[in-house]
């Protein structure tokens, strides 16, 4: 008897299509998962417990948004005064003891330098003709109070011989006393001008610089012995209780900047120490150069911790404020250009890498863009260390 198989065959067939569909159906779903896993972490609790990981809630805070740009600190103009010298002369010798040092802090009426006065070759000749002029007065005044002492004497002499009146005495007296005060003015005007024209003379005029104010020596153009003039500043001495911070804006940055409200401003390389910077001037010429704008603003230093010529960032506002989700600053681990990286816990042993744009900066917290979500768990101790595990990553080596 002739057996057919035509039935059973066909279900066989059909079975392998249908269990072939199934694998092609569920392989996509399988490559998704392994992709999910790529660049996550699986720690054992032992092993979380090794490195001390502890993880903090990413939060949602409404704060606004801010351009950040690179400034320097500068001396503000009303604290800034310059010392010159009153006469034109020399820089004494002893000056060498006085003059401070470029960033010496210094009390007003402090004595910088002291300058000997010298003259011109005109004002020497007028000085000259002046001497000339001072000793003949002094011979004229010698010999007229000779002369009204004689009288004065030759009064006395008449008055006990009852010849004349004491009235006339006390004329001649009074006449005596104002030829030898006519006389010492001269005497002193000679010597004025004898100390003026003789060089190396024992009285030469020597005028003392002060500090105006309390504040920092931020140049000395000064040297024993160097001749000075009325106009060349000699020091220049900043107050810095106050200072100035400018700040570099560009010009596709101008129009969303807001340029009355206050800044915050960091010290580079140490993020923890900030200053409240009060706008004081937003410039209105751009740089041709460099396509940038200058904000001013006035810092209180009075801790003097930020120093001239110091570089700072300082984080403008820039807009409304807007819903951003942050994390803890010790939970990011930055890269550059902006970017970084932190771990989320997807499970109590699952952590997963999420790469971050960085944002706003704000007690102790950051905002980041990217696959990170409010109330998620992110690792803060412990994260350097899940870094140096991850897929792809060197592992991080500790040298004792």
């Amino acid at each position: 008897m002739k057996r057919t198989y035509g039935f059973p065959l066909l279900c066989l067939l059909l079975c392998l299509v249908t269990i072939t569909a199934c694998e092609e159906k569920e392989q996509p779903e399988g490559r998704e998962r392994e992709g999910e896993q790529a660049d996550a972490l699986t720690l054992t609790p032992e092993q979380q417990e090794t490195i001390g990981l502890t993880t903090a809630k990413a939060v949602a805070r409404e704060v606004r948004p801010e351009i950040e740009s690179f400034g320097r600190v500068i001396p503000r103009l009303q604290g800034r005064v310059q010392v010159t010298s009153p006469v034109a002369g020399q820089i004494t010798a002893q000056s060498v003891d006085l003059v401070p040092a470029l960033g010496t802090l210094v009390r007003k009426g402090q004595l910088l330098a002291e300058v000997e006065q010298t003259y011109s070759a005109p004002e020497q000749v007028q000085l000259e003709v002046g001497e000339k002029g001072a000793t003949g007065a002094v011979q004229e005044a010698k010999a007229a109070l000779e002369v009204a002492e004689a009288e004065y004497r030759r009064s006395q002499n008449l008055l006990q011989a009852k010849i004349i009146s004491r009235k006339r005495l006390e004329e001649a007296k009074a006449a005596w006393l104002q030829a030898q005060s006519r006389y010492a003015t001269a005497r002193r005007q000679q010597a004025s001008y004898r100390s003026a024209t003789a060089p190396g003379g024992e009285s030469p005029r020597r005028f003392p610089l002060f500090a105006p104010i309390e504040g920092v020596i931020v140049q000395a153009e000064i040297t024993s012995g160097q001749q000075v003039d009325t106009v060349t500043p000699l020091f220049t001495i900043a107050d810095l209780s106050t200072v100035w911070v400018e700040a570099p804006i560009f010009e596709g940055d101008l129009d969303r900047v807001d340029r009355e409200s206050p800044a915050l401003i960091r010290n580079v390389g140490e993020e923890r120490l900030s200053w409240t910077g009060r706008p004081i001037y937003a410039g209105e010429v751009v740089d041709s150069l460099k396509r940038t704008a200058n904000l001013l603003y006035a810092v209180d230093n009075v801790a003097g911790r930020l120093k001239l010529g110091m570089s700072v960032t300082v984080a403008v506002p820039a807009g409304p404020k807007q819903q951003i989700v942050m994390v803890p600053e010790a939970a990011l681990i930055e890269d550059s250009g902006g970017k970084g990286v932190v771990y989320v816990r997807r499970n109590p042993t699952l952590f997963a890498e999420e790469e971050v744009t960085i944002g706003v900066r704000q007690d102790g917290h950051v905002a980041v863009e990217g696959g990170v979500k409010e109330g998620e768990d992110i690792v803060v101790v412990g994260a350097s260390a899940l870094f140096g595990k991850a897929p792809g990553r060197s592992p991080v080596v500790e040298v004792e």
